[in-house]
């Protein structure tokens, strides 16, 4: 990665102290979870969106990283604290890799972070189960693609065979499935978990983007968050 987590977070948390300046006042932005099928382009569906509204964006590996560390978790929640904003001089540099997370440790962790990004609205977050964990606080997309339009493009992305590709689609699906079921007890790709789903390889990154802007518009306002990691977010 260019940058090192760090500062992606701290970054990350300037932006939303001077954000949070100018809307205390406006009701919660809303967020936009991307998921898709691999070689579907939910990446670049998701980058594309967050450019047309001015949204962050946040990759699965970003969060995946910030997950895994207890100490950078906290340092996110922490930067929603208006109450506690001094916490955040006192935050504790470096990743912390030594310490093995349970499945049942990283969900909470994950949560709360895919928790303080919602808190703050105007994101798009990609993967990592948020789409289950956000629950009606967020418009949930997902990606899709025919099996033979996903090949295509992992061959031209990856610079793989038609064989290797095939290969890679099965491994990536497996490896989210695994996860999704791991962490959730969730089918990966269950329309029903989603609130729209794009054909990619019908309509293209730019006409499913157009989609997914139009559905945000005409989703209902909703005050407070929804999903289950909202219980996870309370400051004492």
């Amino acid at each position: 990665m260019p940058r090192s987590i760090d500062a992606l977070v701290e970054e990350q948390v300037r932006r939303w102290q001077l954000a949070g300046s100018k809307k205390e006042a406006e009701p919660r932005p809303p967020v936009v979870n991307v998921t898709g099928q691999h070689g579907a382009h939910g990446d670049e569906l998701s980058r594309e969106v967050a450019a047309r509204l001015g949204f962050d964006h946040f990759d699965r590996e970003i969060i995946h990283l910030i997950a895994d560390s207890a100490d950078l978790s906290e340092r996110v929640v922490a930067a929603l604290d208006q109450k506690r904003r001094t916490m955040l001089t006192d935050w504790l540099l470096g990743f912390r890799r030594e310490h093995t997370f349970s499945p049942a440790e990283y969900r909470y962790h994950l949560a709360r972070v895919v928790g303080a990004i919602a808190q703050q609205g105007r994101a798009v977050i990609l993967g990592r189960g948020a789409n289950l964990l956000l629950g009606a606080a967020a418009l949930r997309v997902l990606a899709v693609a025919p099996l033979e339009a996903r090949v295509r493009a992992v061959m031209e992305d990856e610079g793989l065979s038609e064989r290797e590709a095939r290969r890679r689609i099965e491994a990536v699906e497996a490896d989210r499935h695994a996860f999704i079921l791991t962490h959730y007890r969730a089918e990966f790709g269950d329309p029903t978990a989603f609130d729209l789903v794009v054909n990619t390889a019908a309509l293209g990154v730019e006409g499913a983007s157009s989609v997914v802007q139009a559905a945000l518009e005409e989703k209902p306002d909703r005050a407070e968050p929804a999903g289950p990691w909202s219980t996870l977010m309370s400051f004492g």
